[in-house]
């Protein structure tokens, strides 16, 4: 498998672990501030290709008197996945930090799509709202790879070329929508709340209509195996405002 096709697997496999693991009881995330080990805490887990040379790599640690999340990729590229059982979600927030981008990436190019921090959100689109070229797309996905590949996410993400408020289209798939949270700012911790409800509006207009679909997920992630670039960031813990 190339490169290429290895890495659109994976987007579309991101999902793959919302139906193998159980999704958390109450509608929340699981803090990484209390996890026992250097392992992130269930039902958070890892989501990658074992065809992929090598895999993004995610510990929590002590930094800044906290147990926070840190996620390193060396021309990496992996999923950190928390399922969720079609929570009702109006906001997310969190706080992360980037010491080290990825210098050669440029996400508007299939070979500089990498990021050093990203957080996505997975919807729950019933399949009746899409298009009909992008229901048969899902479907196709659905049928090959899992029958529980979200059909619509959004990712939001921290890189060094975009201005802060970029909305643009995952180079490999566009039921990926990606909005350039920060720009800079490396070496300091930054808050972010989104609204859900406004963002998934703003993403896929089309699918809107309906009302904002569900989570089917979270997830955490950052990657260089693109551009086999190196990066780090810290994730601190991530909170959902239920409906």
């Amino acid at each position: 498998m190339t490169r290429t096709a290895s890495r659109s697997l994976a987007l579309l496999l991101a999902g793959t672990a919302i139906a193998a693991a159980p999704a958390s009881p109450a509608a929340t995330l699981a803090p990484f501030s209390a996890a026992a080990s250097t392992e992130p805490p269930p039902p958070w887990q890892v989501v990658t290709l074992p065809t992929l040379p090598r895999h993004t790599r995610f510990e929590i640690v002590p930094l800044d008197g906290a147990r926070v999340l840190r996620v390193s990729a060396d021309g990496s590229y992996a999923n950190l996945l928390h399922p969720l059982d079609g929570v009702a979600a109006q906001r997310l927030a969190w706080r992360w930090r980037v010491d080290q981008p990825i210098e050669s990436a440029d996400l508007t190019r299939k070979e500089g799509d990498d990021v050093p921090a990203r957080v996505c959100a997975l919807f729950d689109v019933p399949l009746a709202r899409l298009r009909f070229v992008d229901r048969l797309r899902v479907e196709l996905g659905r049928s090959l790879f899992d029958p529980q590949l979200p059909a619509a996410s959004i990712c939001y993400v921290w890189d060094r070329r975009l201005p802060a408020g970029t909305w643009l289209a995952n180079a490999y798939t566009d039921r990926v929508q990606m909005l350039v949270l920060r720009q800079g700012g490396y070496g300091a911790w930054q808050e972010e709340s989104r609204d859900l409800a406004a963002d998934f509006a703003r993403a896929f207009p089309h699918e809107a209509r309906g009302g904002t679909p569900p989570l089917a997920a979270v997830a955490v992630s950052a990657d260089g195996d693109n551009t086999g670039g190196r990066s780090l960031a810290w994730f601190g813990d991530l909170r959902l405002e239920i409906r």
